[in-house]
């Protein structure tokens, strides 16, 4: 993953004036979000998996984050743990 800073590029505004929304794409990556005017916030890795129609999106809830990194950091863990040689 790159140390450089990652830049949010709007592609709509819900709204206008008084937004009620916001889609973003990160710009030179496959990711996009809706960000609702609550905060709520749902990002999408584009085309992450192969799914009954070909390559499909995986969305996650903001909400749902930081168990998923708590998740991938026990795997993680564990992956150096069991696998000889494991970098």
């Amino acid at each position: 993953m790159s140390k450089e800073e990652l830049k949010w590029i709007i592609t709509d505004d819900f709204g206008g004036k008084d937004t009620v929304a916001l889609k973003v794409k990160l710009e030179g990556w496959d990711y996009t979000a809706y960000i609702k005017w609550d905060g709520c916030c749902e990002i999408t890795k584009v085309n992450a998996c192969v799914g009954k129609n070909g390559l499909e999106d995986e969305t996650t809830h903001i909400c749902d984050v930081p168990q998923f990194i708590e998740v991938l950091e026990s795997l993680e863990a564990f992956r150096m743990a069991n696998i000889e040689g494991a970098e």
